[in-house]
């Protein structure tokens, strides 16, 4: 994995600048004739947009403002000098959306240049592409083929060592869409995005380019109920959207999320070396699924699938699923190892009898399973590992979300968390901004 390197960006954006050149400042009571400066602020993304930005350089918003339109940042920082796009003054996060898909497809913010950071903004209401003129298939529909190029912030094709921290998403279909390399998406809130088409659920983040990393973000109630799939959305989905991109060396770690539905992570292109581990899925549906992948390793989460005995199942989608594969070479590779499963008993985990399109470990240890109404035996699909127990776990104070298990060190299992690792907490939920 590519740890070290995002570790310095993390540092590196956290540093002050060297030098520091200037600090570019947009306010909605601003005027884009004007300098630029606190005193004489711009006032639109369009003329932000155009800011000659330089390493060092900060593009500050203004905290209470609202603002529409597409803010693009095309300059690039340094290693030592990133460029900083965020908030100044007091009060709420600069408010920030873009209704309109015919500008720029509907994005909030277009970054294509590199070592840049994007912190303490709050984003929202993306639109929907607009609907075929005739019905088509699914295949032939261009609203389906313009959902890849959603997203309220986008991380373009080239660009690289970009954070994006400690901001707040709402109703933003495809929150963040990053084709780039090396950068990381930390500490952000993702909530409340439903329907895109028939076939797309909201995603969260997409991730689309190799060596990225997806970590302490949470996410809730993403995705819906119907359409092609009885539901749909993800919090992570690794996305090849055309052979030039490809999701490789990608690392996803405590995350928390809840009422997802479609699940937490899907990888719809060829895929390689992905870690999932400490992360805490209390979702409707899968929690990993993907086809023709190399070295997908999952390790020390948490998954609970409780929240679907109110949903009428039918005859295509009669059962759930916690893992699934629509390669039936069955060459994939996925090693699931020291995970907490807390299941209804619709769901099914690996390959068997009920479940063609599960899964086939080429490792397993150390896991634990519960289901207070079904039986783990034919849930399972496969023999219980001779390292894996079948027990009820005693969360701290799941009811607050905390779902470290008191006093259990059995199984392998190590929890979501690591040893005093703080639940996540960005500082952008209600009530503690």
């Amino acid at each position: 994995m590519h740890l070290k390197t995002l570790a310095a960006v993390l540092l590196a954006a956290s540093l002050p600048a060297p030098g520091h050149a200037a600090d570019y400042f947009v306010h909605p009571a601003g005027d884009d004739h004007d300098a630029g400066t606190q005193s004489r602020p711009w006032r639109s993304l369009e003329r932000a947009s155009s800011a000659p930005l330089a390493p060092g350089d900060r593009l500050l918003l203004a905290r209470g403002g609202a603002f529409t339109g597409t803010l693009t940042v095309s300059a690039s920082g340094s290693p030592t000098s990133p460029i900083t796009v965020g908030a100044y003054g007091s009060g709420a996060a600069p408010r920030l959306m873009n209704p309109f898909f015919a500008e720029s497809f509907g994005r909030i913010i277009a970054v294509s240049g590199s070592h840049i950071v994007v912190e303490n903004l709050y984003l929202y209401d993306t639109p929907t592409p607009a609907p075929d003129p005739l019905p088509v298939r699914w295949q032939d529909s261009v609203q389906h083929k313009n959902v890849t190029q959603l997203a309220a912030l986008l991380v373009d094709k080239g660009a690289h060592h970009v954070v994006v921290r400690n901001n707040e998403f709402s109703n933003a279909l495809v929150g963040v869409r990053v084709r780039g390399s090396d950068s990381l998406v930390t500490h952000n809130y993702f909530h409340d995005a439903g329907k895109i088409t028939e076939q797309w659920g909201a995603i969260a983040i997409a991730i689309v380019g190799p060596d990225n990393e997806v970590s302490f973000n949470r996410v809730d109630n993403y995705g819906f109920y119907g359409g092609a799939y009885a539901n749909d959305g993800a919090v992570v989905e690794l996305d090849g959207e055309d052979p030039d991109y490809r999701a490789r060396h990608i690392h996803i770690h405590h995350n928390v999320s809840h009422n997802v539905k479609g699940g937490f992570l899907e990888i719809a292109g060829k895929s390689d070396d992905v870690l999932i581990e400490h992360n805490v899925s209390d979702d409707v549906d899968k929690f990993v699924g993907g086809s023709n992948v190399r070295n997908i390793v999952i390790r020390n989460n948490t998954v609970l699938r409780t929240r679907l005995t109110h949903i009428t199942h039918d005859a295509d989608f009669p059962l759930r699923t916690v893992f699934w594969t629509f390669n039936d070479k069955g060459d994939d590779e996925f090693h699931v190892s020291a995970n907490l499963f807390v299941l209804d008993a619709t769901q099914r985990i690996y390959k068997g009898p009920e479940h063609k399109l599960g899964i086939v470990p080429r490792t397993r240890s150390g896991n634990q399973y519960y289901s207070a109404n079904g039986v783990i035996a034919t849930m399972l699909g496969l023999p219980l590992g001779a390292d894996e127990v079948v027990a009820a776990p005693v969360f701290r104070d799941a009811a607050r979300g905390d779902y470290r298990v008191r006093g259990q060190r059995g199984a392998g299992y190590a929890g979501a968390y690591a040893p005093d690792q703080p639940l996540w907490h960005a500082g952008l939920l209600p009530g503690a901004r």
